[in-house]
């Protein structure tokens, strides 16, 4: 599984899978901590986020069963951590956006090409194996015919084996660009440039007085900032139209997450406190740079 199955969210106004959430309060503020968080503390905080009690005990308890979370119990009080494949899929996540926006990438001028091909009975299938490769930034040329700028072809072949498909075939080719109707029409680039703006709006308008709106604002424009991983792909810059906005629109919203982190960090450590004194020093808040 990877964060793809779970679907994309949306730039800081959709709504995103609780199972994001849960994910991402992990990893701003739970990360690399062996220590277990109170399972209470999580359900306070994923109230703050809109989601009520019994749908927040659900979301957990449905992450316990698909490998992601481990719960234990002692006494009374139980707990949750992440499972090594839920850590990776919060690191892998995490070297993302310390990467993507921070500098235009280079490009060897090469496109990885894949041909498969699903039944329309095998709809599961078809919808994860989408899913999965927005995820790697690949998009839909012809049914059954799949692009990428990105040299990403042995984690796509990896990620589609691992759904059963056989018949797959990945190349690296040369495509013609400057023609009506090129590879990078896969792409909606002027819906992508909206949803950039939309976003950078957002990141505006935000006016967090209190902790708890801190730690709902920086959660939320996280959630957004994440969606851009299947929007943009983070196409080079040859291929888009001057001016795009990724680098400009990452600093803004880097900037103000940063700014939001202390009382974030302030809110989430008194709900920690107040079911375990002692865990509410591990409660850590991450911070982006543009290097």
């Amino acid at each position: 599984m990877t964060l793809a199955d779970e679907g994309p969210g949306g730039p800081g106004i959709r709504r995103a899978s609780p199972v994001r959430h849960v994910l991402t309060i992990f990893g701003d503020y739970w990360w690399h901590i062996d220590e277990p968080m109170p399972t209470g503390a999580l359900v306070r905080v994923l109230g703050d986020l809109g989601l009520k009690e019994a749908a927040a005990r659900a979301t957990l308890a449905r992450m316990s069963k698909s490998g992601l979370l481990v719960a234990d119990r002692n006494g009374r009080r139980t707990t949750h951590r992440l499972t090594e494949r839920a850590a990776s899929i919060v690191d892998e996540e995490a070297s993302w956006l310390d990467t993507f926006g921070v500098e235009e990438p280079a490009w060897d001028g090469l496109w990885t090409v894949l041909a498969f091909s699903i039944p329309e009975s095998q709809r599961s299938t078809r919808h994860l194996a989408r899913s999965r490769l927005k995820w790697l930034g690949f998009a839909p040329l012809y049914d059954g015919v799949w692009l990428s700028p990105l040299d990403h072809s042995d984690e796509a072949m990896a990620q589609l084996r691992e759904l059963g498909l056989a018949d797959v075939t990945a190349m690296r080719a040369s495509l013609e660009t400057s023609i009506q109707g090129g590879p990078q029409s896969a792409w909606d680039l002027q819906a992508v440039a909206e949803q950039y703006q939309e976003f950078a709006a957002a990141v505006a308008a935000t006016d967090a007085t209190t902790p708890v709106a801190a730690f709902v604002e920086r959660t939320r424009l996280m959630l957004g900032w994440q969606a851009f991983r299947v929007l943009d792909t983070g196409m080079p810059a040859e291929l888009v139209p001057t001016g795009w906005p990724r680098v400009s629109v990452r600093r803004a919203w880097m900037q103000l997450y940063n700014r939001l982190g202390g009382p974030a960090e302030e809110h989430v450590r008194r709900v920690v406190g107040s079911i375990d004194a002692e865990a509410r020093e591990l409660v850590t808040s991450r911070r982006l740079s543009d290097s």
